[in-house]
């Protein structure tokens, strides 16, 4: 699919319509409607904001295990934020003070790890600079959000189980006023969950060594928390999917047959211009912005690929992920093209940058391989680096399977994959490693001193050692 396709911007089809005003044609108004209930099965609840003041909002969450039906039929007790699977939605504008009070009623320690928001080092939920929120504790979380995107948040202690029982949920940070008309907004966080026979969880520690090695998948693929819902669409109408990978292991890789698709964000927010796509892989933790302007045709069951994250010769047989019925109604009308630009993003200037390796890599053992980062497997590894300066870090990875790098507190550029620049410039704090491929990446640091971590996001990997700490100093 041509860009240019989506290349007039939307002060020349104000100008066009002008035009057709002038000449004594009517215009007919846009009809940009969505079907009746159309996010009905996927519509998540915002999170309540208990601050009255308009650029301050307060969250309170409560960390608790409830019994919910995830499978119809069957009562299973997952661990919760408020008792929702996924937690509440946090929402709030670039540039509000946002706090979140956290109260733990769990049977272990927690903290909240708020993926991709540039908070300061003290509220990173790290227990290199928190204090673990022990059962029956409370921690008041207080930051500034400084970019619009499309954010998650969800523990960093036992991250691998607590996440794998159902501690997540989005946060979305809006611009006070978006230029550009990107369609109507549809949370969608992609997870898993493993389910036995009887409802229970299956166990945390489930196939020992084997799921730690190679990540554990859920038995059961949830969108939003439910299995296999519906989205209503009607053609013409665009709709803005804002996706979040909350997997603990599970990459996902899905279409959507007969229907464009336009990426148009990622990690930090929108990309510098949209960018078609055939297809889209999210890796655990990533997320992706996309615009869909629905054709008319049929109705369609939209398939989960294989990832194929292990490389294997047979790829595994595409299964039922999501729905999307194409309602029997007029096309609607007057959706403005997409602009050739989304955003500003200057590229990094490289001039001087020091430069770091970073090796995602494996060592036998006598109980079997372990994972590391440079030669270190037992995630004492730790880098530094200064304060207002920009680093290059050459990223590889010597094993045999995919890697998802994840580094907290910053968002970096891909300079290039094996010398190939990326076809958009974009803003990530998550990006693929595969195995054999050299990844080169510009982080800015700012002034924001201390502790950051950066690990591989199969989060099984990480506990098993697959993890490392930056100690940026003024």
């Amino acid at each position: 699919m041509s860009p240019a396709r989506y290349g007039a911007d939307i002060a020349g089809f104000l100008l066009l319509v002008t035009l057709l005003a002038g000449c004594g044609e009517e215009v007919a108004p846009p009809d940009l409607r969505q079907p009746a209930g159309w996010d009905d099965a996927l519509r998540l609840p915002d999170a309540e904001d208990h601050d009255p003041a308009p650029d301050v909002v307060e969250v309170h969450l409560e960390a608790k295990a409830v019994e919910i039906e995830v499978i119809p039929g069957l009562t299973t007790e997952v661990w919760t934020y408020n008792g929702m699977l996924p937690g509440p939605t946090i929402r709030a504008k670039k540039g509000d003070r946002v706090v979140v009070k956290v109260q733990n009623h769990l049977p272990e320690a927690t903290t909240v790890h708020w993926h991709g928001l540039r908070v300061p080092a003290t509220m990173d939920g790290t227990e290199h600079m928190q204090k673990p929120i022990e059962p029956g504790e409370g921690f008041e979380y207080s930051f500034d959000v400084h970019d619009a995107g499309t954010f998650w948040y969800h523990p960093h202690i036992r991250s691998s189980p607590q996440v794998g029982a159902g501690l997540y949920g989005a946060f979305v940070v809006e611009e006070a006023a978006e230029e550009a008309q990107l369609g109507d907004d549809l949370l969608l966080v992609l997870s898993d969950i493993g389910i036995k026979d009887d409802g229970s969880l299956a166990p945390a520690d489930e196939s020992g060594w084997f799921g730690d090695y190679f990540g554990r998948e859920g038995s059961t693929v949830l969108v939003n928390g439910k299995i296999l819902p519906t989205i209503a669409a009607r053609a013409g109408v665009p709709q803005r999917w804002r996706v979040v990978n909350a997997a603990r292991a599970h990459y996902f890789r899905f279409a959507v047959p007969g229907q464009p698709l336009v990426q148009i964000g990622g990690d930090g927010g929108l990309l510098e211009r949209p960018l078609p796509v055939d297809e889209v892989t999210l890796v655990p933790g990533e997320r992706r912005e996309l615009y869909m302007l629905p054709v008319e045709g049929e109705s369609v069951v939209i398939p989960l690929l294989d990832a194929n994250r292990f490389h294997l010769p047979a790829e595994e047989a595409p299964r039922d992920f999501m729905r999307l019925e194409l309602v029997d109604e007029p096309p609607g009308h007057g959706a403005p093209p997409l602009p050739r630009r989304l955003t500003e993003i200057a590229s990094i200037d490289t001039t001087g940058a020091r430069g770091q390796a970073v090796e995602f890599m494996e060592q036998g053992s006598a109980d079997g391989s372990v994972l590391g980062i440079n030669g270190q497997t037992d995630g004492s590894l730790m880098l530094f680096a200064e304060t207002n300066t920009v680093e290059v870090w050459t990223l590889t990875n010597t094993t045999n399977y995919d890697h998802p790098f994840h580094l907290h507190g910053f968002f970096f550029q891909v300079l290039d994959i094996d010398g190939a620049a990326p076809p958009v410039r974009a803003w990530h704090d998550t990006v693929n490693l595969v195995p054999g491929e050299t990844v080169r990446i510009a982080i800015p640091f700012d002034d924001r001193a201390g502790m950051w971590m950066f690990h591989c996001h199969i989060l099984d990997h990480a506990d098993m050692g697959m993890m490392a700490m930056l100690h940026l100093m003024p």
